[in-house]
């Protein structure tokens, strides 16, 4: 079957009539005759029926248009690989970055960096902290920016610093009609967008009204379930309910005047963003030497460094 063959079946099959096909093929109607004829013949059996009204594809035609339709995948895919051999990336440094500070940080940082190492080619993959980890440990990353990873066998996880949670919701009442602090029993009244299950981000809210008040995410009055927080500022925009959403995010969006900051009678919800590697992976020069950088040049302000007073926060 010749590829020209594919285009005719194929249109064909979606055509409600032969004119109509004829004319998507920029052919006559009695040259896509000719041409469903010498197919025909090709493959040794009738794949449409003439009518007065047109043709019908037999059973013969059914499937040799799914053969048609079948190769024509398939002739994406080839093409798709092909242009990969020329299209690809050849990164000097792998860097996993978590979806929220990972990807406030970082692109900035590689920026800075290739004005000092100009010959480094770095790719940012992001991700939830489970599946960094795995890339990790499988040796697919050289390092990883982490939010709220806690310590991991086989892995070196050194904390650049701690940030936090703030509270978002509608830029309405009951919500922006609070003049102080919201008590935990209103806020669990309140209706609550949850952030994706499996990131480090996740728990720290989870931790932090368990650990404190004996609470579950059941406890909340959860209504929707969203895996960025960009779409949860735009639940909370939506008015869908209130949110929790880290510093570096709230930034973008800290002047919308569909959203409100607010705050609960509670402590500050901390957590810390961290760089980690494979303690069996042999750093290239290169890693080790963005890895330096990025230490040095967080921005100023970015994170909170007192421990102490975080932990009896």
């Amino acid at each position: 079957m010749l590829f020209d063959d594919i285009e005719v079946l194929i249109v064909l099959s979606e055509a409600k009539s032969l004119s109509q096909a004829a004319d998507k093929l920029f052919m006559s109607r009695q040259g896509l005759s000719q041409r469903i004829t010498n197919l025909e013949n090709r493959v040794g059996t009738t794949l449409y029926d003439r009518t007065s009204t047109g043709i019908r594809m037999t059973r013969a035609g059914e499937l040799v248009t799914n053969f048609a339709r079948n190769t024509a995948n398939l002739e994406r895919s080839l093409a798709a690989q092909l242009a990969a051999i020329d299209e690809r990336f050849d990164a000097t440094i792998e860097v996993g970055m978590s979806f929220n500070d990972g990807v406030a940080l970082l692109p900035k940082l590689v920026g800075g960096f290739m004005e000092e190492v100009p010959d480094a080619r770095v790719h940012l993959e992001a991700g939830y902290e489970p599946q960094l980890i795995e890339k990790l440990h499988k040796g697919e990353l050289d390092f990883a920016l982490l939010e709220n990873q806690a310590e991991e066998p086989g892995l070196v996880n050194e904390v650049l610093g701690y940030t936090k949670l703030v509270f978002i919701a509608p830029n309405k009442a009951p919500y922006n009609s609070q003049t102080k602090p919201v008590s935990i029993d209103t806020l669990l009244a309140w209706p609550m967008i949850l952030y994706e299950w499996n990131s480090g981000r996740h728990m720290v809210g989870n931790r932090h009204f368990r650990e404190r008040y004996g609470l579950s995410l059941l406890d909340h009055n959860m209504i929707a379930r969203f895996d960025t927080h960009e779409a949860m500022v735009e639940g909370a925009k939506a008015g869908i309910g209130w949110a929790t959403i880290p510093e570096c995010i709230y930034a973008r969006y800290k002047n919308d005047p569909d959203i409100t900051r607010f705050k609960v009678n509670t402590g500050p919800m901390w957590y810390p963003v961290s760089l980690a590697w494979s303690n069996e992976r042999i750093l290239n020069d290169s890693a080790r030497l963005f890895i330096e950088y990025i230490k040095h040049n967080i921005p100023e302000g970015y994170f909170s460094m007192d421990v102490e007073a975080i932990i009896n926060s």
